[in-house]
């Protein structure tokens, strides 16, 4: 009986340094984007879809600047897409065409630390995984969501830089946004925020 209240005991003692754990990677991770303002990464980004059973690979740059700035250029097909918390530039060259979008809020895969704000309240965090040099830390929403149903986002040991974020939606289609060569609060000029439509182009508002 003592060995088998011993081994409960053991449990639980674990368990509540686990969670403790939890909380300080995402404190830490959160103190880093605290005073954030600008952010430039390189990223790849892969798209499986479950509904077809395929995977798409999608690669480029990206960029945040404060309060609400943000750009995002994709190689190929080449795209480029540029906005701010109200509005989103979607610039197709080979089409000749552009896309003008308006917003409620800076899309979550562009602001770092988006999930992060007050993650407690929203949801339930669980350390997934330990490597050599990252956390994997996933959040499952406390309420049903339409966007996602699990998000996991890769925490660098050191740093507590996001290197990666994958969203998991309702459908079982999973996106994956892997960051490299992230500078944080470097110089970016807001001229790179701006898009004047070139001459000639197709124009689509929604």
């Amino acid at each position: 009986m003592k060995r088998k209240i011993l081994f409960v005991l053991c449990c639980v003692t674990a368990l509540t340094a686990f969670a403790l754990e939890v909380d300080e990677i995402i404190n830490k991770t959160i103190e880093k984007y605290e005073n954030l303002k600008s952010f430039h990464a390189e990223f790849e980004q892969l798209f499986c879809d479950e509904v077809s059973g395929t995977c798409h690979n999608f690669e480029g740059e990206i960029y945040f600047l404060k309060p609400n700035y943000f750009r995002m250029e994709m190689k190929n097909p080449r795209q480029i897409y540029i906005g701010n918390s109200t509005s989103l530039w979607i610039y197709i060259p080979e089409e000749k065409r552009a896309i003008r979008q308006h917003l409620e809020q800076v899309p979550f895969a562009i602001n770092p630390d988006f999930f992060l704000k007050d993650y407690d309240e929203r949801f339930t965090a669980e350390l997934t995984k330990e490597e050599k040099d990252r956390f994997m830390v996933s959040l499952i929403p406390k309420e049903e969501t339409e966007i996602y149903e699990k998000i996991t986002i890769s925490i660098h040991k050191s740093k507590f830089e996001i290197t990666a974020v994958t969203v998991l939606d309702k459908t079982g289609s999973k996106s994956t946004y892997s960051f490299g060569k992230i500078e944080v609060n470097k110089k970016i000029s807001k001229k790179l925020f701006e898009f004047d439509p070139p001459d000639g182009i197709q124009i689509d508002e929604y």
